[in-house]
């Protein structure tokens, strides 16, 4: 007869918390697609899931975590859409347009999270959330923020002075474009139909500004467009990434 070690019994333990913590943020998800912020509470989740509330408290401690942790989920997903661009850009100035792509493609993928970004990352929201949660975005915000000075620091177009300039004004745009774009701005009232492409060419202006060499693979927006999603569709297991 086989004994079951400690550790195995740790190592089930664990795994049974995880699946159950899946299922939580799986059922958190649902209701945030099907009846928005408004409908996510913890009495919510519990009814979806058949659990107890008490047993959802085990894993979270208000909806403020559970939401702070679906952001995490989908930040680490931008973390690696951004680790393949980097991987398959040609050049500095063919890499940010891909890497710019990546989280255009993460929001499409999650529009639910993607639109609450801003909101989780508050002071006043984030003052609701335990510190493992809270340390959890800082992470994935320190990731992004390495990987983007890193990418400008790793190039020879930009002058050393100009590199953190760089870095800050690409990703103060990008942000700025998801923002309007997560949130239905009616960009179209103030003449911009579509608030994507003029980013583009604002990032092109941009990184004309700053020096970075030009190309031939990383100006036509459309051209781009289709190379980003077949990229970021061969590494996501070929789900259709529209």
């Amino acid at each position: 007869m086989h004994k079951i070690s400690q550790t195995q019994v740790v190592s089930r333990k664990d795994q049974v918390r995880q699946e159950r913590e899946e299922l939580i943020l799986s059922a958190a998800l649902s209701l945030l697609q099907e009846k928005g912020l408004q409908g996510l509470t913890m009495q919510a989740i519990a009814n979806k899931t058949d659990y107890s509330k008490g047993t959802i408290y085990q894993h979270f401690g208000c909806k403020e975590d559970v939401l702070t942790k679906l952001i995490t989920r989908c930040g680490q997903r931008l973390v690696s859409l951004i680790d393949i661009a980097l991987a398959n850009g040609v050049g500095l100035r063919h890499k940010v347009v891909l890497v710019s792509w990546a989280f255009f493609i993460n929001a499409e993928l999650e529009p639910e999270t993607a639109g609450l970004v801003s909101m989780v990352k508050s002071p006043e929201f984030q003052n609701k959330v335990a510190a493992e949660f809270q340390q959890g975005i800082a992470e994935i915000d320190q990731s992004i923020l390495s990987r983007v000075i890193g990418l400008f620091t790793q190039q020879n177009d930009i002058p050393a002075e100009k590199i953190k300039v760089g870095a800050f004004g690409w990703w103060a745009m990008k942000w700025g474009v998801q923002d309007v774009l997560a949130n239905d701005w009616e960009m179209t009232k103030l003449g911009f139909e579509d608030p994507k492409q003029y980013f583009f060419e604002s990032l092109h202006v941009f990184l004309d500004g700053l020096g970075v060499s030009t190309d031939d693979v990383s100006h036509d927006f459309a051209t781009v467009g289709r190379q980003a999603k077949t990229i970021f569709q061969l590494h996501n297991n070929n789900k259709e990434i529209t």
